[in-house]
């Protein structure tokens, strides 16, 4: 079966390529227990409350005068954005990273994944923290995440920055492929194979790290999830963004600039495509240096 999915997953990545071109604090089990104990000194956790009455743990990371809130995508908590922070943090920023429901050290209900419901997570920690004109950035399955925030709520914000993301339309996968990422929400091995083949120049300890990321994510959120991201569809919503958007990829197995240029950059008028060799899908865990250049660049330029 094993041997199955990794013929699947490796013709996943030939084929993508042709087709591209504050609540109170819940009682923290072990795993929440070695999580917070890697906040790091100058992580601040704090707790939302959603409307529908879920705890989202996140982090507050310094003190400075621009809120950026980085939202992560499918299989991993608010982790994935560690390296980044590493570069980013500094006193022009205040960051803000959630981890969304199912995962990190947030409530993980056995039900209630569709991307409406993480955007109720987005709207808590907003709330919650305070953040105002603040730059959203989300990677992944959270980029599309940040596309439907920024289609209900562009007037609060300053810039949208998406990091690989999931298109608005969805990211239909070939059957046998589907079930592969289907399977990951219940096999580690499956999940630590999708972050292999998704990754170019991952290093062994952030691939260790984001491997047991992804186990203590709700293996439910990792099914549920992927029906909503893989059929996302908003597209005709991208019109009501006109806050200026970056969309950041590198060398994605997936989703290269052509691709997203098409069903992204064409359709949020005031973006652009900014591409940086070297790394795949986890571009933030595999080169955080650039990333966060290219991050500090768009900010900095903004009005």
């Amino acid at each position: 079966m094993k041997n199955t999915m990794k013929i699947a997953a490796l013709s996943l990545v030939v084929g993508m390529a042709g087709f591209v071109g504050c609540g109170e604090q819940p009682a923290p089990d072990d795993t929440s227990s070695q999580i917070a104990q890697s906040l790091g000194e100058e992580a601040e956790l704090r707790y939302a409350r959603t409307r529908d009455q879920k705890d989202i743990a996140y982090r507050v990371i310094g003190d400075g005068p621009q809120d950026v809130v980085l939202v992560h995508g499918w299989m991993v908590s608010g982790a994935v954005y560690d390296n980044l922070i590493d570069e980013l943090a500094g006193p022009d920023y205040r960051l803000i990273v959630p981890d969304l429901r199912g995962s990190g050290l947030s409530e993980k209900p056995p039900a209630g994944y569709p991307l409406q419901n993480y955007i109720k997570d987005i709207e808590a920690v907003v709330k919650d923290s305070g953040a105002s004109d603040f730059v959203l950035a989300g990677h992944s399955m959270g980029g599309a995440l940040a596309q439907l925030y920024a289609t209900k709520y562009d007037r609060k914000l300053k810039g949208l920055i998406l990091m690989s993301p999931v298109p608005a339309s969805g990211f239909p996968l070939p059957p046998e492929s589907y079930d592969l990422f289907a399977a990951a929400a219940y096999d580690t091995s499956l999940q630590e194979l999708i972050i292999q083949i998704s990754s170019v120049d991952i290093q062994p300890d952030d691939f260790a790290a984001m491997a047991a990321d992804a186990s203590g994510v709700l293996p439910k959120a990792i099914r549920q999830s992927l029906d909503s991201w893989t059929g996302a569809d908003f597209a005709d919503k991208l019109h009501k963004i006109d806050t200026e958007t970056l969309i950041l990829v590198s060398d994605d197995p997936f989703m290269n600039p052509a691709f997203l240029q098409s069903v992204v950059g064409d359709l949020i008028a005031n973006s652009q495509v900014q591409y940086f060799p070297g790394s795949g899908h986890y571009l933030q865990v595999e080169d955080p240096a650039s990333s966060a250049a290219y991050l500090d660049a768009f900010i900095s330029g903004l009005d």
